[in-house]
């Protein structure tokens, strides 16, 4: 109780000053709705933030029925404070948005595996991750969405065409699969739901939320894994060279939605809002104690990881993600993260090195100090034909803290050893053999780790960012929302 009313009464503050605030923390903690879990948080350490000083003595003014009614208006944002403060955690621009649906179970995607055995998880999202910022980037040039037109239908390009003004950058926060409907008699197409949040950059940035609805022909198989999409013709393969009929040039096929590969057949967005985030304040982390998520099978599955490699053992992962951990934490503490490549897929470090553009930007730097892992656990294990993929839940703290450009503690503290919990997931080719690297060198060569920007060992040209080679880190995902 007493929590609920601190939580409130700092929301409260947070409305009078007009102050939004976010997430921070090197790593993760990065909310949906801004920055890490650090000293400015708004979903695992998020609100109104600590507040100093205050005026005091001044009275609510007025005697009667006006002195009750603000009382009353009080109470009122008190109590929709604490409400907004409950549905922020999957907020990820600050403030809480009108998505109001449940975080519900993962669907199981085993039925369809067993008609299409190549279908990776992993490569799906991957997939919706790379179409997903492909199609905001062209939304205003009609020829980018028609060089789309394979994998958007009619509706989806009519949709992004009257969004306006592309933006010039986009930073998804979280992509997960809603729900997955297999094909029937009656409907001959496979279905997913996919919702992703993400910040839309341009003039005025925008948080979305959307919910794109994908189908897929249940005579349709998945394509291999790719590191780069050019978006060819799904059915030949050739670049798509379709002239608005939706007919390839070369082999002559129609494009119908979903006959030959994933197609989105429509878009719904459910919050979009101003992108506004203030890297100060911190309240407490919501979500320590909450019991971790396992999968049944998770222990089954390391066993059967370890029988496959025996040098995959538990410890030997567990060593990995310290090593994943420190590096990660020494590179935001610097401002520069040269010492994650390597150890995490591209997309997730170019969304932290977003948060860190953004505290250098309002003239901000946040820390983590003294940071350690207190310890990890398994939480589940998803093996396909392309990727293993290993969830840890882990415990960490240190000292959190942001500092103006004077060197001014602006939130957090430098001396309160601050726990927070997340789920880590990492990925390795499921063709891959050898022992768990946990030491920074490069997997292929031995050589010290060093990454070019497109993610190849400077020495051995070895892409070493795509899981091809050993353990990355490819996700990071707040325990309050995660639900396996």
């Amino acid at each position: 109780m007493i929590g609920w009313i601190r939580t409130a009464a700092l929301a409260v503050i947070a409305v009078l000053a007009l102050a939004e605030v976010v997430d921070a923390r090197p790593g993760g903690g990065h909310s949906s709705s801004g920055g890490g879990r650090s000293s400015s948080s708004s979903r695992s350490s998020s609100g109104g933030g600590y507040r100093s000083g205050g005026g005091g003595g001044g009275s609510i003014g007025g005697a009667g029925a006006a002195s009750l009614l603000v009382v009353i208006v009080i109470i009122v944002i008190i109590a929709a404070a604490a409400s907004a403060a409950k549905k922020a955690s999957t907020d990820w621009s600050s403030g809480a948005i009108s998505y109001t649906e449940p975080p519900r179970p993962p669907p199981d995607l085993s039925p369809l595996q067993v008609r299409d055995p190549d279908l990776s998880q992993a490569v799906l999202e991957d997939f919706v991750f790379q179409l997903f910022s492909t199609a905001h980037r062209g939304r205003d040039n009609a020829d980018a969405l028609a060089a789309l037109a394979p994998y958007l239908s009619d509706d989806a390009i009519a949709h992004l065409a009257v969004r306006g003004k592309a933006p010039s950058q986009i930073v998804i926060g979280t992509l997960s699969i809603l729900d997955f409907q297999p094909a029937t008699q009656a409907d001959a197409n496979d279905r997913i739901r996919v919702r992703v949040e993400a910040t839309l950059h341009s003039a005025s940035p925008t948080y979305v939320v959307e919910i794109w609805s994908l189908v897929r022909a249940a005579t349709a198989t998945s394509k291999p894994p790719s590191t780069t999409y050019s978006w060819p013709c799904p059915n030949c393969g050739a670049p798509w060279q379709g002239k608005g009929d939706r007919i390839c040039q070369h082999c002559g096929e129609t494009m119908q939605t979903g006959k030959f590969d994933w197609t989105v057949a429509g878009i719904q967005v459910m919050s979009q809002k101003p992108a506004l985030a203030s890297l100060t304040g911190t309240v407490e982390e919501y979500g320590n104690d909450l019991p971790t998520v396992f999968r049944a099978d998770a222990a089954l599955k390391m066993q059967a990881v370890t029988a496959d490699d025996p040098q995959v053992t538990f410890e030997a992962v567990r060593a990995r993600v310290a090593l994943v951990y420190a590096r990660l934490n020494e590179g935001w503490n610097a401002s520069n993260l040269a010492p994650v490549r390597g150890l995490t897929t591209t997309p997730l470090r170019d969304y932290l090195q977003y948060w860190l553009d953004e505290y250098r930007r309002q003239g901000l730097q946040n820390r983590l100090d003294n940071a350690k892992i207190e310890y990890i656990e398994l939480s589940k294990i998803i093996r396909d034909r392309h990727f293993d993929a290993i969830t840890m839940r882990v415990r960490a703290g240190g000292n959190d803290f942001t500092v103006n450009q004077s060197g001014k503690v602006v939130g957090g503290s430098q001396t309160f050893f601050r726990r927070y919990t997340e789920y880590w997931t990492f990925l390795r080719s499921s063709s891959r053999r050898g022992p768990v690297n946990n030491t920074p060198s490069c997997p292929s060569c031995g050589a010290a780790l060093s990454i070019s920007d497109a993610g190849q060992c400077t020495f051995c040209d070895a892409m070493v960012e795509n899981g091809s080679f050993d353990w990355i880190l490819s996700k990071i995902e707040q325990d309050d929302t995660y639900t396996g």
